[in-house]
């Protein structure tokens, strides 16, 4: 019995009966391990929290309805950079200088989050810090596009991933929503890119077993220190993801992340059209207009879980087909139809 996967890695059986193997098993272990030591310590990390003072108050701009404390998703960076450098230098995957400094960085990264959570630090030497952190990987990244010059292709990357890393913060504003979205494109990366499968597979299980404190209702907030990280750790491993293989790969793994790069990229454009500042606070995201309808975190969460199947089917049809940006282009259009149907809710409301 075959199992059907691209670029199956050699500690990834091919056959049922070689279920056996023992590094295989191996990294299940490590990936339960990640799940489980975040499951077990969430709860210590709410008290950390508590004990430094770090409650959000209640203001027009939140979407919680009681002081909650934030910055608990400090608890992931510390269980899966530890685990992903072992695998990285254990088990056979690529590029491990690159892992490794990403692992690395992610840590920085983090910490200046941690920082911000705890004292509020400015844009501008959060934006320095995250683009040094982006800019060393990067140097160690192959090339990727041949139709540009090698300059401009790590310009755009460099702007690329430091605005992920940004945006996928300013998503993180309802319950559960950035660590349900990390298990999305974390599975993701481990199907469509198996020889990542270890590394994409760490950050989905690390996520999951934070939904138990940060799921709806939030018992915490996973703050600038998990979310920054979770940005910039999810968007170097899919740089990493489309090296081998990049016209194939990289138009499915845009795919998984649009619900997140679509609603920020739309929102700030729409915004700075209008004159706002982008660094200024709001709450005019797509998620929040979807929860201004009235509906609740845990449907939020349960809606965008939908659209992430939806665009893994639009990926996978992509990646099958001779044209891979097919799926990309019917991921927009399930975007698209995803925004109209919150503008045709929200015109209903005024009319109604």
């Amino acid at each position: 019995m075959t199992i059907l996967v691209p670029h199956k890695p050699d500690w990834m059986p091919a056959t049922v009966d070689d279920y056996h193997d023992m590094r295989f098993l191996a990294v299940l272990a490590v990936v339960a391990l990640a799940w489980l030591l975040v499951l077990v310590l969430s709860p210590w990390a709410v008290r950390v929290c508590r004990r430094f003072n770090m409650v959000s108050a209640v203001t027009e701009r939140s979407s919680h309805i009681k002081p909650t404390p934030h910055g608990g998703g400090f608890i992931l960076p510390l269980v899966v950079v530890p685990l992903l450098l072992a695998v990285t230098w254990v088990w056979p995957l690529p590029f491990k200088g690159y892992l490794s400094v990403l692992a690395l960085g992610s840590l920085l990264v983090a910490y200046v989050g941690w920082l911000d959570d705890r004292h509020e630090l400015s844009a501008s030497t959060r934006l320095v810090v995250h683009l040094f952190a982006v800019a060393i990987p990067l140097l160690l990244l192959p090339r990727l596009f041949d139709f540009m010059p090698l300059g401009l292709e790590k310009a755009i990357l460099l702007l690329g991933w430091a605005w992920f890393v940004s945006l996928y913060n300013f998503m993180d504003g309802a319950d559960g929503l950035a660590a349900s979205q990390a298990v999305a494109m974390g599975l993701g990366l481990a199907i469509f890119v198996p020889v990542l499968a270890p590394a994409g597979l760490l950050v989905a299980a690390a996520a999951a077993g934070f939904l138990r404190v940060n799921g709806p209702p939030a018992k915490v907030f996973m703050g600038d220190v998990c979310a920054t990280w979770l940005g910039y750790l999810l968007a170097g491993l899919f740089l990493l993801g489309v090296i081998d293989d990049t016209v194939n790969i990289v138009w499915p793994l845009a795919a998984l992340a649009l619900v997140f790069a679509a609603d920020a990229t739309t929102t700030l454009a729409r915004r700075i059209s209008q004159g706002y500042k982008p660094w200024q606070p709001h709450k005019t995201f797509w998620f929040h207009r979807y929860m201004a309808l009235g509906r609740t975190h845990a449907q939020l969460v349960a809606r965008v879980a939908l659209l992430n199947t939806a665009l893994f089917v639009c990926a996978w049809f992509g990646y099958q087909s001779p044209y891979p940006m097919a799926g990309f282009l019917l991921g927009m259009l399930v975007i698209i139809a995803a925004a109209c149907y919150i503008r045709a809710e929200e015109k209903a409301r005024r009319n109604g």
